[in-house]
């Protein structure tokens, strides 16, 4: 069931990520709510649905990237598993390292992907990655407090049950 939600709310978000946020750009950059909230559920759950969840959004935002499917299938999976790895050092609570994590991440992933579109003689402005950086950053800060608070609401439930 939990992975069903994750797919639901993972095509949602990139329906926003195409449809609405594209109206909030800045010099042609804007967040994708997907990869933030995809980085920000890596940090906070166990490895196996950062795999999940990095699979997931990678092959939805492929679907939209036509020059070079799979590249963000596997940038994205490889980026979630440093989250968690990241999650597991971490006070979960605290904003700070999680924010910071997503603007590093995000210059990792775009550099991947320009590596992949350089090798493919194919050319794009790498420089775009602090921009888009810094704004995954600011929708990090409010995206994490929501996974947070879904994820400490299913914690406890656990915690609390006896058998």
């Amino acid at each position: 069931m939990e992975k069903l939600v994750i797919i639901l709310v993972s095509i949602a978000l990139l329906i926003l990520d195409n449809s609405l946020i594209p109206f909030f750009s800045i010099r042609g950059v804007y967040p994708s709510l997907l990869f933030v909230t995809a980085i920000a559920y890596s940090i906070v759950n166990r490895k196996e649905k950062a795999v999940f969840v990095g699979v997931v959004s990678g092959i939805l935002q492929d679907i939209f990237f036509f020059n070079g499917f799979g590249v963000n299938s596997l940038l994205n999976l490889l980026l979630c598993l440093l989250a968690n790895y990241i999650g597991v050092g971490i006070v979960k609570e605290k904003k700070l390292i999680p924010v910071i994590s997503i603007f590093i991440i995000t210059i990792m992933k775009y550099l991947g992907v320009f590596t992949v579109f350089y090798l493919a003689d194919i050319e794009i402005q790498f420089s775009k990655s602090i921009i888009m950086g810094i704004y995954n950053s600011i929708i990090m800060f409010f995206v994490y407090k929501v996974v947070m608070n879904i994820y400490d609401d299913e914690y406890s439930k656990r915690r609390w049950r006896f058998k």
